[in-house]
């Protein structure tokens, strides 16, 4: 399925392109990863945990090359990740790239255009066969991530096929239970 979407709040005219790829959180933990982080995101989570900024950068900041960086991870999750309860700790204050997933700003066929990360194409437990629309917050970060870390490069089509495949098989997988 591919549409342009635009709503009050954005500037920019996204292509949607989701393939009959619905998605619905299941607040799983499993994509909750070391994410990339900007220096906004950075003083946003020091103000959420009401420290000073130099004190995020040491205790919770893998690395920074003074643009973007990344969380430190614990057991190859994010530092932030409540091991229990599988929630952020400082989902309030999360980084923006958490905030898009599962999408990602990509060029395709010369477009800005709103779709799925290839990562959760190929891991999310959280996507499933079906029209859905996007909601409208995602155009919004959408709109950030594109101004503070740009866009990725198009996932191939295969990719698609294969997202669709693999819904399909833990579908009728689940169906036979």
């Amino acid at each position: 399925m591919k549409s342009t979407s635009k709503n009050k709040t954005n500037k920019i005219n996204f292509d949607v392109y989701l393939d009959g790829i619905a998605y619905h959180c299941i607040k799983c933990g499993f994509c909750c990863d070391a994410p990339t982080v900007t220096k906004k995101d950075l003083a946003k989570i020091a103000g959420y945990l009401k420290i000073p900024l130099a004190e995020v950068f040491k205790k919770y900041v893998g690395f920074f090359n003074g643009y973007i960086g990344e969380l430190k991870e614990v057991g190859g999750k994010c530092i932030f990740l409540d091991k229990k309860t599988k929630k952020c700790k400082i989902y309030d204050a999360r980084p923006l790239i958490c905030r898009l997933r599962p999408y990602s700003v990509q060029l395709r066929d010369g477009k800005l255009t709103l779709t799925y990360d290839i990562w959760f194409l190929r891991h999310c437990r959280g996507l499933y066969l079906g029209d859905d629309k996007v909601e409208d917050e995602y155009f919004k970060y959408a709109e950030l991530v594109l101004k503070y870390l740009g866009f990725e490069e198009s996932v191939d089509e295969e990719e698609f096929k294969k997202a669709k495949e693999r819904l399909l098989e833990e579908s009728l997988k689940y169906r036979k239970k």
